[in-house]
């Protein structure tokens, strides 16, 4: 059985805020919430808790600049996306990886471009001339 779905792992909120440090690769508590406050309704004093609460779960690093901190992501996106997508299939799909694909694919939210779809023939051909 995979692990628990919240054992140490990032929450929703804690990705938009990855995402953003990904981008722009280390940023202040007020460039981070300016960020959030672009597309979303957030405190200040929230922006400041999640970040704190990333570094108690080893997601960033901080360091002090004056009275400023600025922060930093220590996971990459890649090591994330796979772990996400391990569990992921363990949990929802049975363990199935394929069926993970065939869902997103067939999403309406997402479009897969022809590059995408030119990708996965690739690692769908390789797999198979592997077995």
């Amino acid at each position: 059985m995979p692990p628990p779905l919240n054992t140490g792992k990032p929450t929703e909120s804690e990705l938009e805020i990855l995402s953003i440090l990904w981008e722009k690769g280390e940023a202040t508590v007020a460039e981070v919430h300016a960020s959030l406050s672009s597309y979303k309704k957030t405190g200040y004093t929230t922006t400041l808790k999640l970040l704190q609460l990333m570094l108690f779960k080893g997601l960033v690093s901080r360091k002090e600049i004056g009275r400023k901190h600025s922060y930093w992501p220590i996971i990459d996106r890649s090591s994330l996306s796979l772990g996400l997508a391990d569990r992921l299939v363990g949990y929802l799909f049975n363990g199935s990886p394929a069926q993970l694909a065939i869902t997103a694919i067939q999403s309406t939210t997402f479009e897969c471009s022809h590059e995408d779809l030119l990708k996965l023939r690739e690692l769908v051909d390789q797999r198979i001339n592997i077995k």
